[in-house]
């Protein structure tokens, strides 16, 4: 894998060099390393180099760029094709609450899958969870958080929301009473994540399914508390025109505003 990393000044810059730490080594076959602010930030991309701690057969690179960190990564990502771009979160808590201070606009102007860095590091990344639509994105997402379970030895849990807000065309929402009724299901739902698990556990990660029902970003975050996981995989996509975007709920930029935790977001691979 191809994979950039922000190693300039940032609010969580060391939480996001840890958690890259644990697993980068082992799928990466070149990382870049870069910073934003010019050239008195160009030491900092050796303490990276440093912390990481990358097997001599990565391939390294670094890049010094002038201006914002984000500016930096949208450059450098602009440059060549890379599998996987990691930075920190660039928002204090209080900055989040500020109006148009969205936390997903760098997510949503890169083209490829992002692992955003957020809150404590947690030591070890054992537990990661999946939120599915019940669509094919699911399968690009499992691809993306089997490339972190696998060399960690993680578990993934495969978690639907049926949503219970009003839908327009609401004859054809999934109907279940309950989890088992719902899994047990013939609703193409029940089907992704049946084939997506049997997909995770084809490649030796122990697997969990839940399905929850109510408001879909609140029962996300719900979960994520209860269950006490490490990191959030979702999956997203680069909308056509304004009417998708009016038609389309903004889950994956709610969830980067609201998520305390590491998210990763993975976009559609092509051929999937």
């Amino acid at each position: 894998m191809n994979l950039l990393i922000y190693a300039g000044p940032g609010p969580w810059r060391n939480e996001a060099l840890a958690t890259a730490a644990q697993f980068v080594g082992q799928v990466a076959t070149s990382v870049t390393l870069v910073t934003g602010g010019g050239i008195r930030h160009a030491d900092l991309l050796d303490d990276a180099v440093a912390q990481l701690g990358l097997p001599p057969d990565v391939q390294i690179k670094r890049r010094v760029v002038e201006g914002t960190p984000q500016e930096a990564i949208l450059t450098v990502a602009g440059e060549a094709t890379y599998d996987l771009v990691i930075f920190g979160r660039f928002q204090r808590p209080l900055e989040r609450l500020l109006p148009l201070r969205r936390s997903d606009a760098l997510t949503r102007r890169l083209r490829t899958a992002v692992l955003r860095v957020s809150g404590p590091v947690r030591p070890i990344i054992r537990r990661i969870l999946l939120a599915s639509g019940g669509d094919q994105h699911t399968f690009a997402t499992a691809r993306y958080a089997a490339l972190m379970a696998t060399p960690l030895g993680a578990s993934v849990t495969l978690l639907h929301v049926v949503s219970q807000q009003p839908v327009v065309f609401e004859a054809l929402a999934p109907l279940a009473a309950d989890e088992a009724t719902f899994l047990a299901g013939d609703t193409p739902e029940a089907d992704t994540l049946r084939r997506a698990a049997a997909w995770l556990r084809e490649r030796g990660i122990t697997v969990a399914t839940r399905v929850r029902f109510g408001l879909v970003l609140d029962e996300i975050l719900a979960e994520l508390h209860e269950g006490d996981y490490d990191v959030l995989a979702v999956g997203t996509h680069h909308t056509a025109g304004p009417l998708d975007r009016v038609l389309l709920e903004d889950l994956t930029g709610d969830l980067l505003d609201r998520c305390p935790r590491t998210v990763l977001v993975a976009r559609r691979i092509a051929h999937d």
